[in-house]
């Protein structure tokens, strides 16, 4: 029992150091980018995900959405829709007219030993404003939890991941399409 302890101690030390070494969050906004004013819909695209879990996807792309809608008054949008057909579906004209934010969740690993798990994801978000070929905000933010699996469970510890890392790209989207926003960073 007490090895067991030492090696889940020395084994979260290593995740932490490593941690310090992985990516970080990064932000790039187009110095042309002009946040929204008074739009009526900004849609957003279903994110991509593969070996991704579905449940996992869902949670981070409905608590995203819903997150948005939160805080719509913010940014001078007054409602963010689910664009419900396949963007191959849309008629390009349409969608080039429109402010519209895509994405994709990706490098989904669940490295679980005896006694515990680290889960790790990455995900992208991408801002595109009307008129425009090329994504005027990219947010990339990568996520992980580290857990002892007396003190937690992978489907409960999975599922406050989705629900930060939706929470944490809702606000820097947020944040970046605020017509009063900050200056926006980018992070090495």
């Amino acid at each position: 029992m007490t090895r067991a302890l030492v090696f889940t101690a020395l084994l979260a030390i290593v995740f932490m150091v490593l941690a310090g070494c992985g990516p970080k969050t990064q932000i790039s906004v187009s110095p042309s980018f002009r946040p929204a004013s008074d739009v009526e819909t900004a849609y957003v695209v279903p994110f991509g995900g593969a070996l991704v879990p579905e449940e996992f996807s869902a949670t981070v792309f409905n608590d995203f959405v819903d997150q948005l809608n939160g805080r719509r008054r913010e940014t001078g949008i007054r409602s963010f829709a689910i664009l419900k057909d396949e963007v191959s579906a849309v008629d390009p004209g349409w969608l080039a007219r429109q402010y519209y934010i895509s994405g994709d969740i990706w490098s989904y690993v669940e490295d679980s030993g005896c006694c515990s798990t680290n889960i790790r994801v990455k995900a992208r978000v991408y801002v595109h404003e009307p008129g425009r070929s090329i994504p005027s905000v990219e947010i990339f933010v990568p996520m992980e939890s580290f857990f002892d699996h007396d003190r937690s469970t992978i489907d409960r510890e999975r599922g406050r991941l989705a629900r930060d890392l939706a929470r944490d790209l809702s606000q820097k989207v947020l944040a970046a399409m605020a017509p009063l926003r900050p200056p926006v960073s980018s992070s090495p």
